[in-house]
């Protein structure tokens, strides 16, 4: 039997050098939520991505490993839950850090809607629900394609989103009259 080589046995720097530079694109942090016959697996990420506005589509990317992964299959529903920066403890559950503080707290007792039986996050500053209408091959990780069908914004939290950079949490420290606004618009 002959054993297939990866660049991580190869070239472990190379793979740890990508992994720190990586993680100098700033990004959100969220908890994908996916039900199938009963059963809930949660899990944190930062490998997700608006993909297209006709139809409206996002890319999740979770680890091949994980066992929220278990669960994905095609017509599939899945929530993606955006973190706002009271959420960090949230967070680092669903990512593996099973503090007794949060334990037996009830994270998802609400389904997204009537019409849509996904779990949605509770607390959760917005969260899309979506249908699975692709799945890739992406190295040691899937990529997901979901079509978005419903949207939701927590009416009662002001969106200061929980951001992952350089391996830790940072949170938004700019008043809102001081954020530049961009020249154009990348979705036209």
């Amino acid at each position: 039997m002959t054993k297939t080589t990866t660049h991580s046995d190869e070239q472990p720097e190379l793979v740890q050098e990508y992994r720190n530079t990586i993680g100098l694109f700033a990004t959100g942090v969220v908890v994908l939520i996916i039900e199938h016959k009963g059963q809930v697996r949660c899990m944190t990420a930062n490998a997700v991505s608006s993909l297209s506005l006709e139809p409206i589509q996002l890319l999740v990317c979770p680890s091949k490993k994980a066992a929220f992964s278990e669960l994905l299959h095609d017509g599939g529903h899945f929530t993606v839950n955006v973190l706002g920066i009271h959420q960090e403890e949230v967070s680092n559950y669903f990512a593996g850090a099973k503090t007794t503080t949060i334990e037996n707290e009830v994270h998802y007792d609400r389904y997204f809607s009537n019409t849509f039986r996904a779990p949605r996050l509770n607390d959760c500053i917005a969260s899309f629900a979506c249908q699975i209408t692709a799945q890739h091959d992406g190295g040691d990780h899937w990529i997901v394609v979901g079509e978005v069908l419903e949207v939701y914004k927590n009416p009662y939290k002001e969106p200061e989103p929980l951001l992952f950079f350089g391996g830790k949490y940072h949170y938004p420290a700019i008043p809102d009259e001081e954020y530049i606004q961009p020249s154009a618009d990348p979705y036209k």
